[in-house]
């Protein structure tokens, strides 16, 4: 059975990259402003998941498409639904990329983009293994759909749509995070303080840095007036990361850009937080100052620093299944009314978050008095019992495709699956890889895009025979 599904899967190889590639070329990225009944996340979201529907239909599936909020392909029928969870859209694509990052282009056996590992290809490999199950004939007593959402990078409302519509899978993975197969992800709160400002800062005009709070910010810019290029230079040639500032001069004020490198939330110590280094900035240009947003701004410093483990704040803490807490300050805005920062913490699935929300809106206070704590998300970590058979069904199809230890992981990213009972995440990030997604140049290789479509192919039929 093994063979007959891989060779499908290399016949049909060079029509999956070119789907791929197709749905990659579209900028699926969040965009509200055009959105519609049709497209609730807007005109990009909307286009990729009718292509993605499109792909399904042509490979012969049935397939449907729920108002826009998600999507379904389904082969077979009977018994009972085994589900793969995948998404259509994606994070901006900020950063410095080799090639426009919906180009799709192939290089050096590469398909460069985003959203190629984030969730495109893995959904395109998990379809051509179903296409290989149908084309193979191989018998069925369960029947598979794969659910395909639209809104996973921010509040995760299109798989709540749906499920609020359809019956649940019985059990299923999802091919959003990392191989051998994830049974456990972190909490995660998603949480900012606001400050009111009563009068504008003398110095500081605005600070805009960070877009989105599951990724590590990556730009920042600030404009600051009473003070010179030449003493923003002058302290800035005390730091070692002077070189990722830019002092640019201009009429009536300075601006001052800032360049990290961006990472997922999940893995914030592996990129270059710009908020983080920016604040460290300020603190150094105006040390001693009682105007509320420069406290606001010295305060947060001084309790985050070049934190990522919540240390200073009190609430750093691990477990033997998930590990260590990480916190990821995502958005930083100022201007002069108000402001805003946002955080993305992720925390050990048996942590009591409780304690950790108590500790979060309590530092509010400590940030000044007239701060507010805002909860924008919480979403409670995912933990499956090992010796579920779904699971040792899974893990069968990995050790006998790859000839490697099917081991059990924890993460810090999530995924739909802790929005279900009996779902684990299963790639598509090989162990000893760097993850990708979320950062500049994302790219898969289309050896990899081959094997994962193998490894599917004999999961779904694990869990549909």
């Amino acid at each position: 059975m093994k063979e007959v599904l891989n060779r499908r899967i290399d016949e049909m190889f060079d029509d999956m990259v070119k789907d791929v590639q197709k749905l990659v070329r579209i900028d699926s990225v969040l965009d509200e402003s055009t959105a519609s009944e049709a497209a609730p996340f807007g005109k990009g979201i909307n286009e990729a998941l009718n292509q993605f529907l499109s792909i399904s239909k042509e490979l012969g599936f049935e397939t449907e498409n729920c108002d826009g909020y998600a999507g379904w392909a389904q082969l077979g029928k009977g018994g009972n639904e085994a589900g793969i969870l995948v998404h259509v859209d994606v994070v901006p694509a900020v950063g410095d990329w080799k090639y426009p990052p919906f180009s799709a282009m192939i290089e050096d056996g590469k398909i460069y983009g985003r959203g190629a590992v984030d969730d495109k290809g893995p959904a395109i490999a998990c379809l051509y293994g179903m296409k290989a199950i149908m084309d193979a004939g191989l018998p069925m007593n369960n029947h598979v759909r794969i659910i395909a959402g639209t809104d996973e990078e921010t509040f995760a409302r299109g798989i709540h749509y749906y499920l609020e519509r359809e019956n649940a899978p019985a059990y299923g993975f999802s091919p959003d995070a990392e191989f051998p197969i994830i049974y456990a992800e972190k909490g995660i709160i998603r949480f900012g303080y606001r400050l009111p400002l009563a009068l504008p800062d003398k110095n500081i005009l605005s600070i805009h840095a960070g877009t989105r709070l599951n990724v590590v910010p990556s730009l920042a810019e600030v404009q600051i007036a009473g003070i010179t290029a030449e003493k923003v230079e002058s302290v800035l040639a005390a730091r070692k990361d002077r070189s990722r500032f830019e002092v640019l001069p201009d009429a009536g004020f300075v601006k001052i850009l800032s360049h990290g490198i961006p990472s997922h939330a999940s893995y914030p110590n592996e990129g270059y937080n710009v908020i983080q280094g920016l604040l460290s900035l300020l603190s150094a240009i105006f040390p001693n100052s009682n105007d509320p947003l420069k406290l606001f701004l010295h305060k947060l410093n001084d309790s985050f620093a070049m934190e990522t483990d919540g240390n200073s704040w009190g609430i750093a803490c691990k477990d033997e299944i998930s590990g260590a807490l990480t916190c990821n300050m995502a958005i930083l805005e100022a201007d002069a009314s108000e402001a805003i920062v946002k955080f993305d913490v992720r925390y050990p699935v048996t942590h009591d978050s409780d304690q950790l929300t108590a500790r979060l809106e309590g530092y509010a206070y400590e940030l000044g008095s007239d701060t507010k704590y805002e909860l924008v998300q919480h979403k409670k970590p995912l933990y499956v019992e090992k010796d579920r058979p779904f699971i040792k069904k899974l893990q069968k199809a990995y050790a006998e495709t790859t000839g490697e230890a099917a081991d059990l992981l924890s993460i810090g990213g999530g995924t739909y699956c802790r929005y279900l009972k009996n779902f684990v995440s299963m790639g598509p990030v090989f162990p000893g890889q760097k993850e990708l997604a979320h950062q500049e140049n994302e790219f898969l290789a289309l050896d990899d895009l081959r094997q994962f479509a193998k490894i599917y192919a004999q999961a779904i039929y694990e869990l549909v025979k």
